[in-house]
C-alpha cells in the first residue's frame, strides 16, 4: 500500500498543477498541493501547512503590526478562498475541513511601538462542506479582558475533540488524556 502511495505522490509531482486560479503566495502553492493530493486519493487524512512562521513576516511581531497583519490575514483569504473553489469545482469540498490555529493571541491595547503582546485567546477558523457556518462560542469583548488579551470562551481541545470525534473518527480522550465536550460545528454524513 505506501510503495504503491508512493509511486503515486511521485507521478502527481511530476504533473503539471492544476490550472486553477491559485495566488502566488506560500500558502496558496501549498494548499494547491494538497489539493492535488486529495484528489490523488492517496489515503492521507491530515495535512499541514503554516503561514507567516514566527519572527520576521510572521504574526508574532511586537512592532509595525498593522501593515504586517493585514497582509497576512489577505494570503490567509485569498489562499482559503482559492482551495476551496478548487475544490468545489470537482465536489471535493465536503470531503474537507481545514482548521486554522495559532499557539497565541494578541492583546487588544497596542503598546508603545505600533505591535501588541501575547495573550491566550486566539481566532481557530474551520472550513469545508460539511462545517456549519457561524461564530461558535460568545462574541469576545474588547473591554472585559485577561492580562489584556480576550477572555477564553472555548477551550481549544474542545475543537480538536469535535474534530477528532466526529471528522477523523478517533477517540480524542486517548489524545487528548480527557473527555472534553464537543462543539456542535461539523454537520453529520
Amino acid at each position: 500500500q505506501s510503495r504503491a502511495n508512493d509511486q503515486r505522490i511521485r507521478a502527481l509531482m511530476q504533473k503539471p498543477a492544476n490550472q486553477s486560479a491559485y495566488p502566488s503566495h506560500g500558502l496558496a502553492r501549498d494548499l494547491q498541493l494538497v489539493a492535488q493530493l486529495i484528489r490523488a486519493d492517496t489515503g492521507v487524512r491530515v495535512f499541514f501547512t503554516e503561514l507567516g512562521g514566527g519572527g520576521i513576516g510572521g504574526f508574532d511581531n511586537h512592532a509595525n503590526q498593522l501593515g504586517n497583519h493585514c497582509a497576512l490575514l489577505a494570503q490567509l483569504a485569498e489562499s482559503i478562498a482559492a482551495f476551496t473553489n478548487d475544490l468545489q469545482r470537482d465536489k471535493l469540498l465536503d470531503r474537507v475541513l481545514l482548521m486554522t490555529f495559532s499557539e497565541f493571541g494578541r492583546t487588544v491595547k497596542e503598546n508603545g511601538r505600533r505591535g501588541t503582546g501575547h495573550a491566550v485567546a486566539a481566532p481557530m477558523f474551520l472550513v469545508g462542506g460539511r462545517v456549519k457556518g457561524g461564530l461558535t462560542g460568545m462574541h469576545p469583548s474588547l473591554t472585559d479582558l485577561d492580562k489584556g488579551g480576550l477572555k477564553l470562551h472555548i477551550d481549544f481541545r474542545q475543537v480538536f475533540a469535535t474534530v477528532l470525534d466526529q471528522w477523523l473518527g478517533v477517540i480524542s480522550k486517548d489524545i487528548l488524556g480527557q473527555q472534553f465536550e464537543p462543539l456542535d460545528i461539523v454537520k453529520s454524513v
